[in-house]
């Protein structure tokens, strides 16, 4: 959850930057483009955590390997309801997206360095 708490913090930045470069719009697409990341890491983190390591390291794969692959749908429904549906600009959006995907890697790597969790 630390992880996914950068990511929201990262989401809301760069909307603000967006909103003050851009204006409005620009800042509700980046908002948009962050929170699609947020909400893909937030199932996927519930998804594989949610059974605990108790059924084994075959399931704790399982609930990894079909977490992944929803997450991934999920990102590009999250996409396309942005883009066709809630009209976002573009570029703000995956600007957005990818500075919460950067913030998620450096995040792990934070906890893989036994620095938060």
């Amino acid at each position: 959850m630390w992880v996914i708490g950068l990511q929201l913090a990262v989401t809301l930045l760069a909307a603000m930057v967006a909103t003050l470069t851009g204006g409005p719009h620009a800042g509700y697409s980046a908002l948009l483009g962050g929170l699609i990341n947020v909400v893909a890491s937030f199932y996927m983190a519930r998804r594989v955590f949610a059974g605990g390591l108790a059924a084994g390291p075959r399931a704790w794969l399982a609930r990894l390997w079909l977490g992944e692959i929803i997450k991934f749908g999920l990102t590009v429904a999250l996409f396309a309801l942005a883009i066709a549906v809630l009209k976002a600009a573009f570029l703000p959006l995956i600007l957005a997206y990818m500075a919460t995907y950067v913030a998620y890697w450096v995040g792990l790597l934070r906890i893989s360095f036994g620095q938060a969790a």
